[in-house]
């Protein structure tokens, strides 16, 4: 449970409210997988099962990565003393300094009283901590581990994040974890406390940024959620909290986007988009070699503005033609004209297109900024049959 950090305000009006939260796609090798034949896909994302609490909510029901609101205890400055004994006593020394001045999500830019944690820091310690909470995998280490990814972050090396289960003594057991998660569940500034109790730090230096997105102003709670990433050498031991989250699967893109084209599964957007960006990456190796040519990049957030048609409701991205369209209405926009009239009239597109029978498409014809790899191009009623494996 969080105590919300609080809203960020980007302007004068009511509308540019937003609750800033952190994600992490955890990309991670099984023993059926690290010797997979070239070609084949050679890892499994980790996607977790929300709670289904009443019919139609948002994420309810929904298949998800793990991840949640950032809070307070998350830019505590508690996490300085304990990163001071690897050497880190500054906001410089953890190393995103760099950063500075180049397109960054509104949640890092956003200013915060002297004396907290950096914007950089304290959103890689929230998408650790809510991964512990959610699924009790825990990505921290002992110095050793740390100043090996810190090392790697630094020479643009994209290395494998530390599950503590592999590299902890007999004190840190399964059973202690569970403990722990549930206490951390409950009050997130106790995650501080247990990294202090057991000498462990996260490992914030082995994930690493892919996407922000950002909910419209149509929406009554308006988001800002950095997609972070980080992979593993070996699939971690899940051990979901049975209160937010039920179960948990490890699926490659591929069966991702196939199941939520049978409707097996509920994929959100911003998981469907990551999947389908990944469709094209089959090894391991691939997405390393993405994550470290877009990590000193930058990215601005990616508002996505839904609008309606005769016969689809649509989630348009920046470069869309029809953007630019409706970007400044106050309502949520009718264009009186079919799906097929829309695609016809327009030459760019970068969308999402949802049908009223339940199927769905993704549509990006455009270059992306940043070095972004555009998602591929899915059409849920192509994805049915098991021919896309």
């Amino acid at each position: 449970m969080s105590d919300s950090i609080g809203p960020i305000n980007t302007g004068a009006e009511s509308s540019t409210i937003l609750q800033p939260a952190a994600t992490l796609v955890i990309v991670a090798r099984d023993g059926a997988t690290r010797h997979a034949p070239q070609g084949t896909v050679d890892y499994h994302l980790l996607l977790l099962q929300r709670m289904q609490r009443r019919a139609g909510a948002y994420y309810d029901g929904a298949s998800v990565f793990p991840g949640g609101a950032a809070d307070q205890a998350d830019f505590s400055p508690r996490w300085y003393n304990l990163y001071r004994d690897i050497g880190v006593t500054t906001g410089e020394d953890f190393g995103w300094d760099h950063m500075k001045g180049k397109p960054r999500p509104l949640s890092i830019v956003a200013e915060r009283r002297d004396g907290l944690l950096p914007n950089e820091v304290a959103f890689r310690i929230c998408a650790i901590r809510e991964t512990f909470e959610e699924s009790g995998v825990l990505l921290a280490g002992y110095s050793e581990d740390i100043l090996k990814s810190k090392s790697l972050m630094h020479r643009k090396v994209v290395g494998p994040a530390t599950d503590i289960l592999r590299k902890g003594p007999p004190s840190l057991s399964r059973d202690v974890l569970a403990k722990w998660q549930k206490l951390v569940h409950d009050d997130a500034s106790r995650f501080v406390d247990m990294c202090c109790e057991f000498g462990i730090y996260p490992d914030i230096w082995s994930i690493h940024q892919l996407d922000t997105v950002m909910s419209s102003q149509y929406f009554s709670r308006r988001h800002e959620v950095i997609i972070y990433m980080c992979t593993m050498e070996m699939l971690p031991e899940v051990r979901v909290d049975g209160k937010e989250i039920t179960n948990h699967r490890w699926l490659t893109p591929v069966e991702a986007v196939r199941l939520a084209s049978r409707r097996e599964i509920i994929l959100p957007l911003p998981q469907l988009t990551e999947c389908a960006r990944l469709l094209e990456m089959r090894s391991m190796c691939e997405v390393k070699r993405y994550a470290a040519r877009i990590m000193d990049e930058g990215m601005k957030p990616n508002l996505v503005l839904p609008f309606m048609l005769n016969d689809a409701f649509v989630f348009a991205s920046p470069g869309d033609d029809c953007y630019s369209e409706i970007e400044d209405t106050p309502d949520l926009p009718l264009l009186n004209e079919t799906e097929a009239e829309n695609t016809s009239r327009c030459k760019n597109l970068n969308r999402a297109v949802y049908g009223p029978d339940g199927h769905f498409k993704l549509i990006c014809n455009i270059q992306l900024p940043h070095g972004q790899r555009p998602p591929s191009d899915v059409d849920s009623r192509d994805w049915v049959v098991d021919s896309k494996l």
